[in-house]
């Protein structure tokens, strides 16, 4: 029965504040395949544990063979051991509402990929996110600089200013030098640059994503000026072992 509150739930527009989007002419040009958009997520591990081997996963996502029923047949068992876990049914919801499969077969997926290409236009992508899912904007984090506004929707597509070079103390000189016009020497060289690339995206970004965790410890220790000028020197002379 639907209440007050499932219906508030229901028409309460979210914000997507970690996505890894591609840009909507990615999306248009060389988009996934029924297959490929259906399970290209974290319901891969899942897959595994239920028995899928890596070559069964890896020849899912084969978009070079053509033969989908061969190919989702590699990882049906698995598919129906884990159709009910929390990725799983993102995957069922996605079958359900966008392809309308009420069960992901064999047979019922060539119609859904012919569907799936009558989506691939302009502007069908942020319908979809936006009116369909109900989103209000999504918070696309791409490792990048470079953050400008994405025409397929300005304010609906955002981007995060990647730091994440930086906390790695992975100094691109060369990248730094094209981007910013500033060749970094030094620590003050640095802290232009780093300067300039916020005068450059700051205004378009939404945030400013550190990505850090998955390489290096959380522990942040405040460096004296001394120390910081040292740390610098060794990376620049020896950039491969930045550590």
């Amino acid at each position: 029965m639907s209440t007050d509150l499932s219906r508030h739930i229901e028409t309460t527009p979210l914000i997507d504040t970690h996505e890894h989007l591609r840009f909507e002419e990615d999306w248009l040009e060389d988009g996934p395949d029924i297959l490929q958009d259906l399970f290209g997520n974290y319901v891969t591990a899942d897959l595994a544990v239920a028995g899928a081997t890596e070559e069964d996963i890896q020849m899912l996502f084969d978009a070079s063979n053509p033969d989908l029923a061969a190919r989702f047949e590699r990882i049906r068992k698995a598919w129906e051991a884990v159709q009910f876990t929390g990725y799983g049914e993102a995957v069922r919801n996605l079958a359900e509402h966008i392809y309308q499969m009420s069960t992901i077969t064999a047979e019922a997926l060539p119609q859904a990929q012919e569907r799936l290409t009558k989506l691939r236009k302009p502007g069908i992508r942020l319908g979809l996110l936006n009116r369909g899912a109900n989103l209000d904007h999504v918070q696309t984090d791409n490792f990048v600089w470079a953050c400008g506004p994405d025409e397929s929707g300005r304010d609906f597509f955002l981007y995060d200013l990647s730091w994440v070079n930086f906390c790695n103390g992975d100094i691109r000189r060369g990248d730094l030098a094209k981007e910013t016009g500033i060749e970094v020497n030094s620590l003050e060289d640095l802290r232009q640059a780093m300067a300039r690339l916020f005068e450059m995206y700051a205004p378009y970004a939404i945030a400013v994503k550190s990505q850090h965790a998955y390489s290096r410890t959380l522990c942040w220790e405040e460096r004296t000026e001394a120390a910081t000028t040292g740390s610098l020197a060794r990376i620049l002379r020896n950039p491969d072992n930045a550590s």
